[in-house]
């Protein structure tokens, strides 16, 4: 008895061609947008920041990105990192490797906020209570400046009297005391935001006069 040998390889062919039978082809998922999350950022000088453009859609096959900084001396880039080396404003590039798409945003470096006052002859405290949005001060997520106009003059530092904590400032002058005659000083509040690079300014300001605002007992209001 011989034995039949039938191919069903023409059969295979003849389903692939019919659209019957198709091949699981891998295809790339183009970018048709790229944006940054913020137009505005503040870092401080020596901080780290890692950004990330957000891609449309979310799924794109190539999301590497190009970035250069508008001045070096200010803030410069390595990857994704950017760091801050003195103060001052810089623009910040992306630019996509896949289609070339570009967004920038602006970051201004800052000086540190630390204390100031013994940079200056004479200084006024501030015993206060911060409330920030209906939560209290936290130094691992905040940071409180003291200013006059833009120029630091004091940082807010936690501290705690019998179990109740509050925050002292610092903050100093060239002046003695007020004097009405003379130049005023006044003193606004700002909390600046760890997680999210950006600072609020507290409503409550203090005329600097060189005495002491609040006390352990009955702390001055800071609240946003």
């Amino acid at each position: 008895m011989k034995l039949k040998i039938i191919t069903f390889l023409p059969f295979l062919l003849s389903l692939a061609s019919c659209g019957l039978m198709e091949m699981d082809e891998q295809t790339d998922v183009v970018a048709t947008q790229m944006t940054l999350q913020r137009d505005t950022l503040y870092i401080m000088v020596g901080d780290r920041l890692e950004l990330r453009p957000v891609f449309t859609p979310d799924s794109v096959t190539v999301s590497d990105v190009l970035w250069t900084s508008s001045a070096d001396s200010v803030l410069t880039v390595s990857n994704n990192v950017f760091t801050g080396m003195s103060e001052g404003w810089s623009t910040v590039r992306a630019v996509s490797v896949q289609r070339h798409l570009e967004d920038s945003c602006h970051v201004n470096v800052m000086k540190r906020w630390e204390s100031m006052a013994r940079e200056y002859p004479y200084e006024m405290m501030v015993y206060a209570a911060v409330t920030v949005h209906g939560q209290p001060f936290n130094p691992e997520t905040m940071m409180l400046g003291a200013f006059v106009d833009d120029e630091m003059r004091g940082a807010g530092e936690l501290m705690e009297w019998k179990g109740r904590q509050y925050v002292r400032f610092r903050i100093g002058s060239d002046m003695a005391y007020y004097d009405p005659d003379g130049i005023e000083e006044t003193v606004t509040f700002r909390v600046y935001h760890r997680q999210e690079l950006r600072y609020e300014t507290f409503t409550q300001t203090i005329l600097y006069d060189g005495e002491a605002h609040g006390s352990l007992s009955n702390l001055f209001a800071l609240t946003l």
